[in-house]
């Protein structure tokens, strides 16, 4: 298999992060991993967006070009009373070669527990279908741990490290073992408008025969505006 390693993307998109009266709360439980503050997540949330990338860089060293769309919708509930134990779902399509056609489909579920309202954990699996060139399906198991804290009075900052294991078709079943680091940076503005910033690195610790190779495997550098219509619903 020919893995695709986008060492530099950039997104510009509609975001999906909360925000109470001054202050910014986490975008979805599994998603950040914690909330910078003890207001609880809505019972369920449903969340879309869009985003462009730049040029990704194939194993043989090929550099493609190609405009993407990718549009999540994501479901956060509470398991218990005390809100505490949270379930997650996500259907992530993603529109790639210029919009000509699916590239990639994304589902992801999750169980998690808010151990107090700045750190959370979550397991879970991820089914992905990639579509181009070629039908390729890959199954990945997954922990995080997110935590969230105010720097000042109105910037919220958000570190979350998530561990992959990846069993993708055609290697062998080979198991291969991918580290994410995310630091996400929010600013309420007016009107319940908000900015976010966020990079995302991706390191593979492993090679995988006819897969990917040790290294890092993509950084990604995230940068939107978006607003909160009421709880449950986020531009």
């Amino acid at each position: 298999m020919v893995c695709r390693r986008k060492l530099f993307s950039t997104w510009l998109s509609v975001v999906c992060l909360a925000l109470s009266g001054s202050s910014a709360q986490a975008q979805t439980a599994a998603d950040t991993g914690a909330s910078s503050q003890s207001t609880q997540l809505p019972s369920i949330k449903l969340e879309t967006s869009s985003s462009s990338s730049s040029p990704s860089t194939t194993q043989n060293g090929n550099t493609d070009h190609a405009f993407q769309m990718w549009t999540p919708i994501f479901i956060d509930v509470p398991l218990s009373r005390s809100r505490k134990v949270r379930g997650y779902f996500e259907a992530s399509p993603r529109l790639g070669d210029n919009l000509k056609g699916m590239n990639q489909l994304l589902l992801r579920s999750a169980l998690g527990y808010n151990f107090n309202p700045h750190l959370s954990g979550y397991v879970g699996h991820v089914w992905v279908g990639n579509f181009q060139p070629q039908f390729l399906k890959e199954n990945r198991v997954y922990q995080q741990l997110g935590f969230g804290h105010m720097l000042g009075k109105r910037l919220q900052v958000l570190h979350r490290t998530r561990l992959e294991e990846r069993f993708i078709q055609d290697t062998g079943g080979d198991c291969s073992v991918r580290a994410r680091y995310l630091l996400r940076l929010a600013l309420p503005l007016k009107k319940r408008f908000y900015a976010v910033v966020s990079d995302e690195l991706f390191v593979n610790l492993n090679t995988v025969g006819n897969g990917p190779v040790s290294g890092i495997d993509q950084n990604r550098i995230y940068a939107g505006i978006g607003r909160q219509v009421n709880n449950n619903l986020l531009l």
